[in-house]
């Protein structure tokens, strides 16, 4: 009975039995002429092949040989690989253990060819239990152990609860006592994972028997005995039958009415669900005891379904036409005809031949590949060639709009007012000489903010039109803020204004010399224009990797939120707030422009507690 067992659990996953199996069967038949899809086909015969093998082991085979049939024609190898494993357990079931390795190894190396991870641990599983039914225990131990290596490499690993439950049922003594609790665990954890209630009662029968092998024979059976009608309750026949055996089989020393009531009970379900090896089983005990205790009438009614059993079986054999032996020969004899073939000359030609042309076409049909990837490779560069240049020219023509437009805003009012002052100066002798004096600081003051503008996009159009190549040169930066402070000294002492270089001495910053010290002017003249009496401005620099940092800080009220985004932005239109910021507008532009021909960036932000810091970021080239 123990190998009946064994086969419940290499098949648990794959079919389920009692009235629920006849219904699948029932249906998958009916819907087999309407399913039109060949690869399903295979599947559904394949199916039948596995849910038949334990009532008809002939209709298994049939299933399983039409399916081998059609997938060898498809070249389905998932199905071929299906019914090679149906075979291996035909041939097991008709206890011919060398044709059912042979089977089993056919499917094993078919899912290994597909990387079916999954199949092929229930394949090293089936030979090992094969090699443990022909007593071949070295064998079957190693197979199993490389079942369960490889089922824990699985990422779905429910197979590895049926090669856990087969080891603990046959190789109890494999594992170390402290590790048999551990390995039952395990499986109960993964068939709990999975929700396989199939599998959890396998592990309670597990458990039953351990109490039972540890002299705890009333809590053994009682599991036992729980077991078994969970697994009716939920049509699990084959696990309930092999339970109900092994209780009758305790009872058979010492209460053989217990005994008697068990087999009874198991051949009820066997009669009731058709299993036709169960019935065997059952009768054969039943008719056993009942010779012992002389109770011939049982006997002969035993006997009579004994009879009735042998000849239905005899029957099967004669009428179903099949020949298990000679469908292996004539198996064997067509992949001996097969290589054969294979190895003939004029075949290794034809191929050859073909191959050199397939290498030649191939060859051919890459480099055009190659030719038409280059030519889109090179149309592609060009477009973005094309695009990029557009992009600027349209960049820089808005640009040189937008500095006209400043320049006719920002020139007209200054240069405006000079001429109403001028006009008010030629009726100067009703002004008290304070009153001149206002209007001429007035008039110097409009003159500066002109010069300014002027001398600002001055500097930007030699830039632009001297042909200007970028080469950025190593430069000491804190000689350069020194360099770029020497015309303020005078303004920052009349505004008692403190100058702080906080720059390293070593400090190096790779640029344009003429670029970046109009960069340096123009923060610090903005900033001293921002910045409250007896304040500081102070200049840092800061190496990251991969560019250095260079801030002006300055301790006025700061940047507002709203123009925070527009600094810098030429696009943006321009407000002032006083007569400051007009200077200032244009020469923030021409930076960001400068900077941006250094491959640098320029923004502003507020400092934590007061003032604004203007800072730039070059690249380090170090």
């Amino acid at each position: 009975m123990k190998k009946r067992f064994v086969f419940f659990i290499i098949l648990l996953f794959a079919a389920s039995v009692g009235y629920s199996q006849l219904k699948v069967v029932n249906k998958i038949k009916k819907d087999l002429p309407r399913i039109t899809d060949s690869i399903k086909y295979v599947d559904a015969l394949n199916r039948l092949g596995m849910l038949m093998y334990e009532n008809n082991i002939d209709s298994a085979f049939y299933y399983a040989v039409r399916a081998r049939a059609i997938a060898e024609r498809l070249n389905y190898r998932q199905g071929n690989a299906d019914a090679l494993n149906v075979l291996g357990i035909v041939y097991d079931l008709k206890g011919n253990l060398q044709l059912s390795l042979r089977y089993y190894n056919d499917a094993y190396n078919h899912y290994l060819q597909i990387h079916d991870s999954s199949n092929v641990v229930q394949a090293l599983m089936n030979i090992g239990l094969v090699f443990n039914e022909n007593k071949e225990d070295d064998k079957a131990i190693e197979f199993l152990n490389k079942a369960e290596h490889l089922g824990r490499k699985l990422k779905r690993d429910s197979i590895l609860s049926l090669v856990l439950c087969n080891y603990l049922l046959m190789y109890p003594g494999e594992i170390p006592k402290d590790s048999v609790s551990i390995y039952l665990d395990e499986a109960r954890q993964i068939a709990t994972k999975y929700k396989d209630k199939r599998v959890l009662l396998v592990t309670e029968q597990i458990q039953g028997q351990f109490y039972l092998k540890n002299n705890e024979r009333e809590k053994g059976i009682a599991l036992l005995q729980k077991t078994a009608m969970e697994g009716i309750a939920m049509d699990l026949n084959y696990l309930s039958l092999d339970i109900i055996q092994s209780l009758g089989d305790l009872y058979i020393g010492n209460d053989t009415a217990k005994a008697v009531g068990y087999y009874k009970q198991g051949l009820y379900i066997a009669e009731s669900r058709g299993y036709h090896i169960y019935q065997k089983i059952f009768g054969k005990k039943l008719y056993e005891i009942n010779i012992s205790l002389s109770n011939l009438p049982e006997v002969q009614r035993y006997s009579e379904k004994l009879l009735k059993l042998y000849d239905d079986e005899e029957v099967f054999t004669n009428t179903s036409g099949i020949d298990y032996i000679d469908y292996a020969l004539k198996d064997q004899q067509l992949e001996a005809i097969t290589i054969r073939s294979q190895n003939r000359q004029m075949l290794v030609i034809i191929l050859g031949v073909l191959l050199v042309l397939s290498a030649i076409t191939v060859l051919f049909i890459y480099r055009l590949y190659r030719l038409k990837q280059k030519h889109a490779v090179t149309l592609e560069a060009l477009n973005r060639s094309v695009l990029l240049r557009n992009e600027k020219l349209e960049i820089d023509h808005e640009f040189n709009n937008r500095l006209v437009s400043i320049l006719a805003h920002d020139f007209r009012q200054p240069i405006g007012t000079l001429k109403t002052l001028a006009t008010v100066l030629k009726d100067a002798d009703s002004f008290t000489r304070e009153e001149l004096m206002e209007l001429v600081d007035t008039m110097e003051h409009s003159s500066n903010i002109s010069l300014e503008i002027f001398e600002n996009i001055l500097h930007w159009i030699k830039q632009q039109l001297s042909g200007f190549i970028y080469q950025p040169a190593p430069l000491l930066l804190k000689d350069l803020i020194d360099e770029a402070l020497q015309p303020f000294n005078l303004m920052a002492e009349e505004c008692n204004l403190k100058f702080v270089n906080n720059v390293d001495a070593n400090a190096i910053i790779y640029a344009d010399k003429e670029l970046v010290q109009f960069i340096h002017r123009n923060f610090i003249h903005n900033a001293i224009k921002f910045s409250p009496r007896h304040s500081n401005i102070s200049i840092s620099a800061i190496v990251h990797p991969g560019e250095i940092i260079v801030c002006v800080l300055d301790e006025g009220q700061g940047i507002s939120p709203e123009k925070m985004g527009s600094i810098f932005n030429f696009k943006a239109k321009m407000s002032y707030s006083n007569e400051k910021e007009k200077g200032a507008g244009v020469a923030l532009m021409i930076c960001k422009d400068f900077i941006e021909k250094m491959s640098g960036r320029i923004w502003v932000e507020n400092a934590s507690e007061r003032g604004a810091a203007f800072c730039y970021a070059l690249p380090d080239l170090k």
